[in-house]
């Protein structure tokens, strides 16, 4: 019992440490000089689909637990389970929900580069808002009055701390910056963006698994096989049409490589975010396995914590207690809308005691794995 207590826990912390290392790694290489280091205007790392690319690779590397676990006869047993297995050139269906990772995670990697790592961290936040609006669109799901409710503050959260980070540009600067206010604008408008695509990944991922035998370790690692052939090809493509012509362009698969090899601290960024990406899979799938979806939602929301956190002891950017109020409003309504929060019927109004009794399942219950894999 004691053993199992210390498992969980060391799964729970390899959950938040692996998950805030990697958009503090990806912060991180945003910041450093390839170029021109010496001059009045040096050049920042600035490669969102080389980076995409690389997240893809350490989504792939899982396939080497994922086999593992195979051989361990760990995976879902055929003879139990009606579902047909997905094997051999089926593979290709988990190519659909890649190509839509692919798009989402080069926007959010564009939008880092733009804004705080933690606006952009607690930015993300909002996901779980597209997933539940497109579960009941497409997928047919049942949502409770509470849980729109939560959703609604949520949302709130999240504009609270965008906000935030604008006010925030006003006022550092001597003068108003009009380039600092639309360069956060765009960053959260392409987050939001980027959510959209990660919501239609995820309708399109929680399909394939109520069709087919599914192991989710397998999803992750095929999907990160086929967006990395995916994003290579495409940025191959780039870099042959347009991309060679201008050493600025993202698509320019030359200076993206001369960029990454040349500066130590970008090249074993690189390493170490693949090594977490890969590792904040593995833990969240056995807390998944071990716990709850619900307790894996409410350890991952120490994540955007941690991440906040570090950005004000690294010093990336200064407090503010607007953005307190937004992480906390983003926060109590994560963890309202998962159960992990139950607010007593006597400080409820009638609206929302209408459908207490329902028989619905709780929306986190079937779409939670995806969106804290995410």
């Amino acid at each position: 019992m004691v053993l199992d207590r210390f498992y969980i826990l060391f799964l729970c912390v390899g959950l938040i440490v692996s998950g805030g290392l990697n958009s503090l790694l990806t912060k991180f290489q945003d910041n450093q000089c390839v170029r021109n280091c010496d001059g009045t205007s040096p050049t920042l790392f600035n490669q969102p689909i080389f980076q995409t690319l690389q997240m893809f690779v350490g989504e792939m590397a899982v396939l080497a637990v994922f086999f593992n676990r195979k051989s361990a006869a760990e995976s879902v047993d055929a003879g139990i389970n009606s579902k047909p297995v997905v094997k051999g050139k089926q593979n290709f269906i988990l190519a659909i929900p890649a190509a839509c990772d692919i798009i989402a995670s080069t926007l959010l990697n564009l939008a880092l580069v733009m804004i705080p790592v933690s606006i952009y961290q607690m930015t993300r936040g909002a996901i779980v808002f597209f997933v539940a609006l497109f579960s009941v669109v497409f997928l047919g799901r049942k949502v409770t009055r509470m849980e729109w409710t939560s959703l609604a503050v949520i949302v709130l959260g999240v504009a609270v701390v965008g906000y935030s980070g604008q006010n925030s540009g006003l006022q550092t600067d001597e003068t108003p910056s009009k380039q600092t206010t639309e360069s956060l604008l765009l960053g959260v408008s392409l987050i939001v963006l980027g959510l959209v695509f990660m919501a239609f990944q995820f309708i399109t991922e929680e399909h394939i698994l109520t069709r087919w035998q599914v192991e989710p370790l397998g999803l992750v690692g095929f999907e990160g096989l086929f967006g990395s052939l995916i994003t290579f090809s495409s940025l191959l493509f780039g870099h042959i049409v347009y991309g060679h012509k201008s050493i600025d362009s993202i698509f320019n698969l030359n200076q993206a490589f001369k960029d990454t090899v040349s500066n130590g601290n970008v090249l074993f960024s690189s390493l170490l975010i693949m090594i977490s990406i890969a590792c904040f899979n593995c833990f969240g799938t056995s807390i998944t396995k071990h716990v709850s979806a619900t307790s894996r939602s409410t350890v991952d929301t120490c994540r955007t914590l941690l991440v906040w956190i570090a950005s004000l002891a690294l010093g990336w950017e200064p407090f503010k207690l607007l953005q307190l109020l937004g992480f906390t409003l983003l926060v109590f309504g994560t963890l309202v809308f998962n159960g992990a929060i139950e607010i007593p019927e006597k400080y409820l109004p009638q609206y929302l005691l209408q459908d207490k009794n329902a028989e619905y399942k709780r929306l986190i219950d079937t779409v939670d794995e995806e969106v804290e894999r995410f």
